[in-house]
């Protein structure tokens, strides 16, 4: 904001005392004259090396007239005049001012003066002087700091950064000789950690430096770390980039091999690709249960077939690559068909179809078995003859006759049907058929039964046929 600073003609500080005073006071008020009013900017903040300009605006009252306007300053517990633009006369440089001081555009109403290549010693007061007749001088006053701006740079830090290293300094951003301090931070998406780091030099002035502390790893390789400065005597905030170098032995994958190498396949080749940081120093291809077959050729990390395949050319191949940091090596295990693959897995594919619907045709019966009824098989009692009533089984006896060897001499004729004669050869010989568990049997416990033409022998214990 603008000082303002007024000088009205009823004021006693004209330099006219007692009577003439008063006699101004009213020749002021019958010939109408205003006051005379100085605008300047009570602070002024200047950058160290960088120009400055010291705005003064000059209001000159009606019937004034402006003899003169002047900057001072005081150095060294005196005042010294700067510059004096005199509207007959012309403007006046002091001596020592002459090459970085100069009216902006000087007037009756203007005397804004720019002064060139600031340094710390022109801080202080300034002071915008206007003298009018007849009023004499008005004056207002400017103060002058000086700010320097800081020099702001990043550097690397002192030791590389090695893939799985311990912690260590990725970088440091560094405000240097900077009035007042200025604010340094970091802006990183890592999981790192500023240092911060302060020296206030003998003028006034402060460095500030803030390392990014970090455990380096490849996967982040080529990321970016900012540095972000604020500062007043920047326009705008300062921000630099550093890029991420990270150092790591190869990473290693080899291609070209598709599962499907046959004997007689031409134009196939392994290629070896590595991944690494510093780029890899040398390729070296061989193969672990002999040597190379022949007819291989090897530029770089490819090796080329520059022949048919064989079934020779089977075997494990190791791709070796190093660079400053390490080597690391990658084997991948070639097998040579006889035919190509596509047959075999068409071939595959017909037996997996057959399979699959004679499994489906299995299933089917096995449904089919299970929900068809099925016949129920006869019971122990369906085996048992439905006998006539004569037939019936004998109630269990209290007593049993002796078992007698059933014989056609033993059997009585009396119990016999009229029907069933009893013959030697019609008798069959029970002792030879019967199980070794049954008991013998008497000729009370057998029945001869007519069936048709067939006689049958049931035994009422039983009851089998």
């Amino acid at each position: 904001m603008a000082g303002r600073m007024s000088f009205h003609c009823h004021r006693t500080t004209l330099g006219f005392p007692g009577t003439n005073a008063i006699v101004l006071l009213i020749i002021c008020i019958l010939t109408g004259v205003g006051s005379n009013e100085v605008i300047v900017d009570p602070r002024v903040t200047a950058v160290l090396g960088k120009n400055i300009t010291l705005m003064c605006t000059v209001e000159v009252g009606r019937n004034l007239s402006l003899t003169q306007t002047s900057w001072e300053r005081k150095h060294n517990g005196s005042t010294l005049t700067l510059a004096v633009f005199n509207p007959i006369y012309g403007i006046s440089i002091a001596e020592d001012y002459k090459k970085r001081l100069f009216f902006k555009d000087p007037s009756n109403e203007d005397a804004t003066i720019v002064l060139e290549d600031v340094g710390f010693a022109d801080t202080g007061v300034y002071t915008c002087k206007v003298a009018t007749f007849p009023l004499g001088n008005t004056q207002a006053s400017t103060m002058v700091t000086v700010m320097v701006e800081p020099k702001v740079y990043v550097s690397a830090g002192s030791a590389p950064l090695i893939d799985g290293g311990n912690e260590t300094v990725v970088a440091t951003c560094t405000a240097e000789r900077g009035k007042p301090r200025a604010e340094v931070s970091w802006e990183s998406d890592l999981f790192g950690r500023p240092v911060v780091k302060y020296i206030d030099e003998a003028n006034g002035t402060s460095t500030m430096e803030v390392q990014y502390r970090w455990k380096p790893t490849r996967l982040v390789q080529g990321r970016k770390l900012t540095c972000v400065v604020r500062h007043p005597a920047l326009e705008t905030e300062f921000r630099i980039p550093y890029v991420l170098n990270v150092q790591y032995a190869p990473v290693i994958q080899i291609k070209g091999y598709d599962n499907n190498w046959f004997a007689g396949r031409e134009n196939v080749q392994l290629v070896c690709q590595a991944d690494a940081n510093p780029p890899p120093a040398r390729y070296i291809w061989t193969r672990l249960d002999k040597d190379l077959p022949p007819g291989v050729q090897i530029v770089n990390g490819t090796l080329s077939f520059n022949r048919a395949l064989d079934r020779n050319d089977s075997g494990i191949y190791q791709c070796d690559v190093a660079n400053d940091i390490g080597h690391q090596h990658k084997q991948m295990d070639i097998s040579i068909q006889d035919v190509p693959s596509h047959q075999t897995s068409s071939v595959a594919v017909a037996g997996a179809v057959i399979g699959a619907v004679l499994a489906l045709f299995l299933i089917a019966v096995f449904i089919i078995v299970l929900v068809t009824p099925r016949k129920r098989e006869p019971s122990y009692l369906d085996k048992v003859i439905d006998l006539p009533p004569t037939h019936k089984p004998h109630p269990t006896y209290m007593e049993r006759t002796v078992s007698i060897p059933l014989t056609a001499s033993t059997v009585p004729s009396r119990v016999m049907d009229r029907h069933c004669i009893v013959q030697d050869t019609m008798i069959p010989d029970f002792h030879e058929h019967r199980s070794p568990k049954l008991e013998q049997l008497s000729y009370h416990e057998w029945i001869c039964h007519n069936s048709g033409s067939e006689r049958v022998y049931i035994n009422h214990r039983e009851h089998y046929v």
